[in-house]
């Protein structure tokens, strides 16, 4: 079944799998093997089962849907009910120098933390609070350490050259993120996952959050708090990086 717009923000986590992607009218569906594999690991761990062929399901209703569509993002979404809900949107922010906020980050059970799911009205209400208070990305905080954010990866680069990002079992497994990760290792940086403590973020040289529709964005203030030394050094990388990726033709699934 086709569905419509996203469904509704107040469901429970289990009603539904979900992911984002980038998406060109002219080339197609941007690491569609990446998202493919982790919808059906998310939907695994959140008891929906997906269609035998739903990949192909999928890229059909697309095919359907393409004249509806512009260049931007495409959010897959497949509920607990059998519905698939597929919406494209612009892009707000790409690649700029953003804010954040720092907001509590609620806890899921464990099969639950991690996944992208039915319940995410509580990652849009933290984007909302951000923009509200003249903020771009909410950054999700456990025990005074960065987890996440509202619709991206952080990353911190350290005094020692070192980048790390949140080993939370609670944090998204960032498509964004791990696509870069070996390039990042490749050019010179030493990759660590750990705890994003209040230290180390303000001590850091540089803090970038990664995502599908957010590029690369740099965070130069928390809660109204200057961080990094103003350089860019990472955050630029992280940009060739991406943008190497989009010039390769295997980095996209053509939809026709």
């Amino acid at each position: 079944m086709i569905g419509t717009g996203v469904s509704s923000m107040r469901q429970p986590p289990r009603s539904a799998v979900f992911t984002t992607l980038q998406y060109s009218v002219k080339r197609g569906l941007f690491q569609f093997r990446r998202h493919s594999d982790r919808l059906q690991e998310h939907a695994k761990n959140l008891r929906i089962e997906l269609p035998s062929d739903w990949e192909k399901s999928v890229l059909n209703q697309i095919v359907g849907m393409k004249s509806q569509f512009q260049d931007g993002l495409l959010r897959i979404e497949y509920t607990s009910e059998g519905i698939w809900n597929i919406s494209n949107r612009t892009f707000s922010i790409r690649n700029e120098s953003c804010d954040a906020i720092t907001v509590v980050a609620k806890m899921w059970p464990k099969r639950v933390a991690g996944t992208k799911h039915g319940a995410w009205g509580v990652y849009h209400e933290a984007r909302q609070q951000a923009e509200q208070s003249g903020a771009d990305i909410a950054l999700f905080v456990h025990e005074y350490a960065i987890i996440d954010g509202d619709r991206g990866s952080p990353i911190l680069l350290d005094e020692d050259g070192v980048v790390w990002y949140s080993a939370s079992p609670q944090a998204v497994d960032g498509i964004t993120l791990h696509s870069i990760l070996s390039e990042l290792k490749s050019s010179g940086f030493p990759i660590q996952k750990g705890n994003l403590n209040e230290r180390m973020v303000a001590r850091c040289i540089e803090c970038v959050v990664l995502g599908s529709g957010l590029g690369a964005a740099t965070i130069e203030s928390i809660d109204g708090e200057e961080i990094g030394d103003g350089t860019t050094r990472l955050t630029d990388l992280c940009r060739d990086i991406l943008s190497s990726l989009e010039n390769e033709d295997s980095s996209w699934t053509e939809v026709e």
